[in-house]
């Protein structure tokens, strides 16, 4: 993540923290709309407290690592250059 990408996840992170402990539970994560309105959303915050929630509980750095695993992949090939016969 860029520097101003963690400002603003650090900034989600405080506003899903609504009593301010430096954690987010179970609850918390159930409060993000997409995940609220997901099908699947309760068993996925199941998931991610199993692997990620000490005490089921998610700190800012946890937080961080749990979401860098939902992002894009960067590759410098492009995937035409997979499909060609050489």
């Amino acid at each position: 993540f860029t520097v101003k990408q963690v400002q603003r996840l650090y900034s989600r992170f405080k506003t899903l923290d609504k009593r301010d402990c430096g954690y987010l539970t179970r609850e918390n994560l159930l409060c993000i709309p997409e995940v609220n309105i997901n099908p699947l959303g309760e068993r996925l915050i199941d998931v991610i407290m199993e692997d990620y929630g000490e005490n089921h509980k998610i700190n800012f750095k946890q937080f961080i690592f749990l979401l860098a695993k939902f992002r894009q992949a960067k590759y410098k090939s492009s995937i035409t250059e997979y499909n060609t016969r050489e």
